[in-house]
């Protein structure tokens, strides 16, 4: 077995990636343990929000990094002993993901297998958890979360 000491959780603020970001906090260990939250800012969402309410894509973005950025801080709060580094970014999900995870050379990407995306989504075009298993260099650790 292996020692992870520092992960990368990608979240998406679901229920699944809440519950992988508690479970994360239990697997790291060592003399500093960390947890690198990541979120990123789907350009497709924010061109589908901004289609639909008609608001600048850089106002959506802003809003939806005010977001994730509470959301995080709240999330960060819950850990006790264990160092929680937040990032907020935008791109493609899975491509940001396997990219931080290179750049920062973690032990391990932890990521929840469903999110709040559509399962019947994965069965067509493969999850974003897929994706990052295929793109990262890194060991990736995927959990299941019953819904």
């Amino acid at each position: 077995m292996f020692e992870l000491n520092e992960v990368l959780v990608p979240v998406d603020f679901s229920i699944a990636s809440r519950e992988t970001f508690a479970r994360a906090l239990a697997m790291v260990d060592g003399e500093s343990p960390a947890v690198i939250l990541l979120h990123v800012i789907d350009p497709v969402l924010v061109e589908a929000i901004s289609s639909v309410t008609g608001e600048l894509a850089a106002a959506v973005v802003g809003r939806l990094r005010a977001r994730a950025e509470d959301e995080m801080a709240a999330m960060a709060d819950s850990a006790a002993s264990v160092e929680i580094v937040r990032m907020v970014t935008e791109g493609t999900p899975f491509y940001e993901i396997a990219r931080h995870a290179d750049e920062l050379a973690v032990d391990a990407v932890v990521i929840a297998k469903t999110g709040q995306r559509d399962a019947r989504e994965g069965l067509f075009f493969g999850s974003t958890a897929e994706k990052v298993v295929r793109a990262c260099r890194e060991p990736v650790i995927v959990l299941t979360h019953d819904a």
